[in-house]
C-alpha cells in the first residue's frame, strides 16, 4: 500500500468521524433544546395559557379606556356580586339585568365566561349586544386572578371551582341577584370559556343543578390536542410534560344539557376543526339532546360574534326560544312536555317571529354563512390575541349605540 491510498484512507476517516461527531452534536443539541422546551411548559405551562395583564391591557375594568370600565356607561342596569368559591377565594363579576325581568319569568339569564386574556370590561360591547338582541339578563364573570377577582394562582383546578360557584351561586335562594330565573340559565364560553363552560354543564349534571342549555365559541378539544398542532416536536413528551387537561372532548358526549356550537371557519388560533370534532362527538353519542351548530363562514377567533351579522344573533334566539319551551327540568337537563328529552324545531311561525325581532336591528345582512362548514386553519397559536379587542369593541360599541341592538333606549337606572 503506497503512501497516497495511507493518506486518502487517513482523511476519508477524518471526514467520516467528523460528520458523525457533528451529527452526535446535532443530535445532543436538538436534543437538548427539545428537553429545555418540554421544562419550560412543564413549569411554566400556567402563564402560557392564562393572562391576567398582557401587554398594555390593565387588569382592572376601572383602568380601561372610557366605555369599557362599567356597563352604566352604556346605561345598562347593572349589579356587582362578588362570589365566594369553595376554597375562599372571592370571584368579581357583573350581572347586566333587565328591570322587566322581575315580571317576565320567561327572560333568560347567560353566564358569560371570557377567554384567556384580559379583564371582563373588555367584553362589554358584546356583552351589550347580547343583552339587548337576546333580551337577556347577562352575568359577567371574571376569573380568579383576573381583574377585580382575588389575587389567587390561576390553574385548571382554581377555574372549574370559579365555574362550580357561580352556579351554586346563582341557584342559592339568598343571593341578591336581581330578577333572575335560575329555569332559565344558560352558560356562554369563548375559547378558554368555553371549556369552563362545559366543566359548569358536567358539574350542573352531576350535581342536580338545573342549567338549561350550554353555548360555546371557537373553544378547543383538549390542550392537549390543542400541543399536537402547535407544538408537534414535544407531542411525544406531553404525556410526561402536560399538566393543563381541559379536556372538553371527553365532557361533550356526556352531557344532556341542549348545546349550541357558535364557530369560525376562519379561526387561525384554534383550527376550526375543533369546534366540528366537539359537535360530531356530541352529536354521535348516545344521549338524547338537543345540538346544533352554526358556522360563520368568515369568521376569526375574537371576532366571530361581530362578523356573524344577522344570523348569528337569529341562530342563538332561535336556540333560546326552543330550549326553553321545555317546561321541565330533568336531573339538570331540560326536558319536553311527555319528558322524552327530545326537542322538534318550534314552528315556521314562531322562526319568522324570532327572524323579524332581529331583523330591523342587525343591519350587518352583507355576511356569509355556511352551516356544516369543514375548511380552516392550523392554530397560530395557542393564547387568544387580545392586541384587537380594543379596536373590535370600538365598532362594536358605536354600532350598540348607533342602534342600541333595535331596542328602546335602556334604562338609565343602574345598581351596584
Amino acid at each position: 500500500m503506497n503512501d497516497q491510498t495511507v493518506a486518502a484512507k487517513d482523511i476519508g476517516g477524518g471526514i467520516v468521524g467528523t460528520l458523525v461527531r457533528f451529527s452526535w452534536r446535532c443530535s445532543a443539541c436538538v436534543s437538548g433544546l427539545v428537553a429545555l422546551v418540554a421544562g419550560a411548559l412543564y413549569w411554566k405551562q400556567d402563564s402560557l395559557l392564562y393572562f391576567p395583564t398582557i401587554g398594555g391591557v390593565p387588569r382592572h375594568p376601572s383602568q380601561n379606556p372610557r366605555r369599557y370600565r362599567s356597563p352604566s356607561e352604556h346605561d345598562v342596569p347593572f349589579e356587582t356580586h362578588m362570589i365566594k368559591c369553595e376554597d375562599g377565594v372571592t370571584i368579581h363579576s357583573w350581572l347586566l339585568y333587565h328591570p322587566s325581568s322581575s315580571n317576565n319569568k320567561e327572560i333568560p339569564t347567560i353566564i358569560f365566561f371570557h377567554g384567556n386574556a384580559g379583564n371582563i370590561g373588555l367584553r362589554l360591547p358584546n356583552a351589550v349586544q347580547m343583552y339587548h338582541y337576546l333580551q337577556a339578563n347577562i352575568l359577567l364573570v371574571e376569573y380568579r386572578g383576573f381583574g377585580d377577582s382575588d389575587d389567587a394562582v390561576v390553574n385548571e383546578k382554581g377555574l372549574k371551582l370559579d365555574a362550580e360557584a357561580v352556579l351554586k351561586y346563582a341557584h342559592d335562594q339568598n343571593n341578591t341577584m336581581s330578577n333572575v330565573n335560575v329555569e332559565k340559565l344558560f352558560v356562554f364560553g369563548r375559547s378558554l370559556g368555553g371549556a369552563v363552560a362545559f366543566h359548569m354543564a358536567k358539574f350542573a349534571q352531576v350535581s342536580k343543578y338545573p342549567l338549561a342549555g350550554v353555548l360555546v365559541e371557537n373553544t378547543f378539544v383538549s390542550i392537549s390536542t390543542m400541543v399536537d398542532h402547535l407544538m408537534p416536536y414535544i407531542a411525544p413528551l406531553k404525556s410526561l410534560v402536560l399538566r393543563i387537561g381541559w379536556n372538553s372532548g371527553e365532557i361533550a358526549p356526556t352531557i344532556n344539557i341542549p348545546t349550541m356550537f357558535l364557530a369560525g371557519a376562519q379561526d387561525t388560533l384554534v383550527p376550526h376543526g375543533h369546534m366540528l370534532e366537539l359537535f360530531t362527538r356530541m352529536k354521535n353519542s348516545k344521549t338524547d339532546n338537543l345540538v346544533r351548530m352554526h358556522v360563520v363562514k368568515h369568521g376569526t377567533h375574537n371576532e366571530t360574534w361581530m362578523q356573524g351579522g344577522k344570523a348569528y344573533w337569529v341562530a342563538i334566539k332561535r336556540f333560546l326560544h326552543d330550549v326553553l319551551s321545555a317546561e321541565e327540568y330533568n336531573d339538570g337537563r331540560a326536558v319536553t312536555k311527555n319528558g322524552t328529552g327530545v326537542f322538534q324545531r318550534k314552528t315556521s311561525t314562531s322562526t319568522t317571529e324570532c327572524t323579524e325581532a332581529l331583523s330591523s336591528s342587525v343591519t350587518n345582512e352583507s355576511i356569509e354563512v355556511s352551516m356544516g362548514s369543514n375548511d380552516g386553519e392550523d392554530a397560530a397559536g395557542m393564547i387568544s390575541s387580545v392586541g384587537n379587542f380594543m379596536g373590535m369593541a370600538r365598532e362594536a360599541t358605536r354600532s350598540v349605540a348607533a342602534g342600541r341592538g333595535g331596542n328602546p333606549s335602556a334604562p338609565s337606572k343602574k345598581k351596584e
